[in-house]
């Protein structure tokens, strides 16, 4: 394969291991607090729909706002249902991945009827550094990217500092690992949790524009294409740290942009079998992952 082959496949790799990293970040904070957010999928798609929908009208900056809103009213919702009504976490996180995808549908059926073609909104333009950008291999990757992927590096800088050295970061390590002790010593692990979840839903609604305005330039539905439950999966691969979810999130980039230019590679393999790849692939990393940890864990409970 040619150089520019893998510069565009590495470049790619970048674009779509961004939503996937944002996404990630927030429920890193939700599974350190302790919680478990099941919904991202419908987050995400219905963050999409609306991203798209404001942009539509508004331009692209009240596009990511919108979808950010409106992950954040899911998560909301969510930690009204568990909280007030005391429904299960894990249902309640179904529900509304059902629900965004259900509503994101519906939604998108009255704004474009049957037989209208659908609405095509101008993709957030990507950063040309002039001479930079042709660089071999890397120039593209690096200096040619949206300013999406850009900020997705700073929120995992900025992540990462905030679970090192606020004093929010160490509520959310310390209700995660033992809530009864974090109570004792005043923090209230309800409200360090339901404010993580708020963080996870507005940067999974995020996640979503990301695709839709970032990537697309549209919305279809059920474009996601189940990258909330990837997610999920990143981040146990990751161990909810914000460096370890970002490799996960550009390992899986990495092969959907591969599976993506499969026909450009010259290697003569179904196409099928390139489309699943990416989900192949990380099946076998998170089982790997999880069966390390699990005799981690079994090696500290032998010698406690």
């Amino acid at each position: 394969m040619s150089i520019e082959l893998w510069a565009s496949i590495l470049a790619g790799a970048l674009a779509l291991a961004a939503p996937l990293a944002i996404a990630g970040i927030g429920e890193g904070f939700v599974e350190r607090a302790g919680r478990l957010n099941l919904g991202i999928e419908g987050m995400m798609i219905l963050g999409a729909f609306t991203g798209v929908f404001a942009a539509s009208m508004f331009g692209p900056s009240a596009g990511l706002l919108a979808a950010a809103i409106t992950g954040t009213l899911l998560a909301l919702l969510m930690n009204l249902l568990v909280y007030t009504f005391r429904a299960n976490e894990i249902v309640v996180g179904l529900a509304i991945t059902m629900l965004g995808l259900g509503l994101s549908t519906y939604l998108y059926q009255l704004w474009i009827p049957s037989g209208q073609t659908n609405i095509s909104v101008p993709t957030i333009a990507r950063i040309d550094l002039g001479p930079l950008t042709d660089i071999p291999l890397v120039g593209q990757m690096i200096f040619g990217q949206s300013p999406l992927v850009y900020g997705t590096v700073f929120l995992i800088v900025a992540a990462w500092a905030i679970s090192r050295f606020t004093r929010f970061g160490l509520q959310i390590r310390a209700v995660g690992a033992d809530p009864a002790s974090a109570a004792l010593r005043g923090v209230r692990p309800r409200a360090v949790g339901a404010r993580a979840l708020l963080i996870g839903g507005a940067l999974a609604g995020l996640a979503g524009a990301t695709i839709s305005l970032g990537v697309i330039g549209s919305f279809t539905p059920g474009m996601t294409a189940g990258r909330g439950y990837i997610v999920l999966a990143i981040v146990i691969m990751g161990r909810m740290t914000p460096v370890g979810i970002a490799l996960g999130a550009i390992l899986f980039g990495f092969l959907q942009s591969f599976s993506l230019l499969s026909q450009s590679t010259g290697i003569d393999l179904p196409s099928e079998l390139y489309a699943t790849l990416p989900y192949l692939v990380t099946l076998v990393v998170l089982v790997l992952t999880s069966r390390a940890q699990l005799r981690r864990q079994a090696g500290r409970l032998r010698f406690a």
